[in-house]
Order: structure tokens, then C-alpha cells, then sequence
């Protein structure tokens, strides 16, 4: 189970991820795994990317596999930074 602050760690991932043009799902998930963190699997970063952030109105989808941030997202990028 993920604390709060390895959730916040997971997200800056995925946004910062997003927000230098990494716009598909797969590419996003084998970066984000590969990250230095040991909590970041590829099912925690899969419940992050399609049931929190969306729902959130963080990342919206721009077309099939395809991914960019809203300005809501851009916001939380600045706040996690």
C-alpha cells in the first residue's frame, strides 16, 4: 500500500513525464517504472495514470493512447515540483 507522499512522488512522475511530450500510455508507464523508485509498478502507475489523474482533470485524452496535461495538471506539476 502507497502513502500519500509515494503517490505525490508517482504522480510529479507521470505530469513531468506528460509535460516533456511523452504523450503515449506505453512509453509513460515503461519511464515511470524505470524511475528510482521501488513503489512505482506498473499496476500502481496504471491506477494513477487512468483512475486519478483523469477523474481529477489533470490529464485528458487527446486521441487513441494519447495523453496531454490540462492546466489543472500543470498546476499540480508546480505544486509537486
Amino acid at each position: 500500500m502507497m502513502n500519500d507522499q509515494e503517490r505525490d512522488l508517482l504522480r510529479r512522475v507521470i505530469l513531468e513525464l506528460i509535460a516533456e511530450g511523452y504523450d503515449r500510455w506505453t512509453v509513460i508507464e515503461k519511464k515511470a517504472c524505470a524511475s528510482d523508485f521501488d513503489f512505482a509498478t506498473s499496476n500502481m502507475v496504471k491506477r494513477q495514470f487512468y483512475y486519478h489523474l483523469p477523474a481529477c482533470g489533470y490529464v485528458e485524452r487527446v486521441g487513441r493512447g494519447r495523453y496531454a496535461l490540462t492546466d489543472k495538471g500543470k498546476r499540480l506539476l508546480v505544486l509537486l515540483s
